[in-house]
């Protein structure tokens, strides 16, 4: 993962963590598309930011102090069902397991002003580890971990009444010491620019199997010498999966240039959920990158998560209901436990497995 920014410098990078291009020079020797509309956004972020830092994040010299990255992708106006961040120390080693406590507040509307809004109720985050981590006797307070025994972030659900600046604080007894704090901000938007749940899901052409003209990494990165991994996911595409008016589950990523490294994970625990659900649900991956060296998106990717040419960031998880519209999605890390009881309540609409 790298060393993780803290403080003013962590909340300067929080828009550049997870995106796609991963910083590699485009045609021409250009940025990727995605991080140049990215860039905007963070330079707003930067101002409000320096506005909301903690005096504890200066320089991060206590060795007991936490970091806050957001987690969470397209947050909106309304209820959030799932908004989530990881927790870090300040020698950049994960913070994983129990419960954490996380508040928030408005801060600005813009780069200029910014508000002295109170904070709202205190909210319980819940630990959510990446799928494949595990650790041999689960902790029952906030712990400093490795990153194979703990990467993942903390999730609790919230409600944002206007769309701008905001600010999250986390509060945790790591390791049962003295409760610590920290805070990072981050961009509510006036709506969804990613399908949300009511939303039609776009009918999108991605490359399958029977693609004559896709390069087998257009149809999943982890490709080599034409052997494409998990081709249950790899059989339909999305505009045939909801053609067929069945339940559809889509995960949007690129395991091999993730730049959140939660892409392979994700993608697995989605083949696993296939081979228990196959009965129920159809199942599709759609890679990220068409042509990775020429920063070549795969059309589908774009129509579903950049549609209005904006960042794009991954991965994803859709669940689309036999009607056609999303139901439930979830991005950065997602777990099968959050999952698998919404598949166990569809009917029986194939095969057993």
């Amino acid at each position: 993962m790298g060393d993780r920014p803290t403080g003013f410098r962590a909340s300067k990078l929080l828009l550049q963590q997870i995106v796609v291009t991963s910083l590699k020079p485009g045609p021409k020797g250009k940025t990727g598309w995605p991080f140049r509309a990215l860039a905007a956004s963070a330079a707003a972020l930067v101002i409000v930011a320096s506005a909301c830092s903690t005096g504890s994040s200066g320089g991060m010299k206590d060795p007991h102090s936490l970091s806050v990255e957001v987690g969470s992708y397209d947050v909106a106006v309304g209820a959030v069902p799932r908004f989530t961040a990881g927790v870090f120390t300040a020698d950049h080693r994960f913070v994983g397991y129990g419960t954490v406590q996380m508040r928030f507040r408005f801060v600005s509307e813009g780069t200029q002003h910014v508000s002295s809004s109170r904070w709202g109720p205190r909210r319980e985050g819940t630990f959510l580890a990446v799928p494949g981590v595990s650790i041999a006797k689960v902790p029952k307070a906030p712990t400093v971990v490795s990153a194979q025994n703990g990467r993942g972030v903390y999730a609790t659900q919230a409600t944002f009444d206007r769309a701008g600046f905001w600010e999250v604080e986390v509060a945790a007894a790591v390791d049962g010491g003295e409760v610590r704090r920290a805070r990072a901000a981050f961009q509510v938007l006036d709506r969804h620019k990613v399908p949300a749940p009511g939303d039609l899901a776009p009918a999108s052409d991605n490359p399958t199997l029977a693609s004559g003209d896709a390069p087998p990494a257009a149809i999943d990165s982890r490709a080599t010498e034409g052997s494409i991994p998990d081709p249950e996911l790899h059989q339909v595409s999305i505009a045939n999966a909801l053609a067929a008016r069945r339940p559809v589950v889509i995960v949007f990523s690129t395991p091999e240039f993730c730049t959140s490294r939660m892409c392979g994970p994700v993608t697995d625990m989605v083949q696993q959920l296939a081979d228990r659900f196959a009965n129920r649900a159809t199942f599709v991956h759609v890679e990220i990158w068409r042509d990775f060296d020429s920063q070549q998106v795969n059309p589908a990717a774009t129509e579903w998560l950049a549609s209005d040419g904006g960042d794009l960031r991954e991965p994803w998880v859709f669940l689309v209901g036999a009607d056609g519209r999303v139901a439930a999605r979830w991005d950065n890390v997602t777990t099968r436990g959050e999952i698998e009881p919404l598949l166990q309540q569809l009917p029986v609409s194939g095969p057993e497995t």
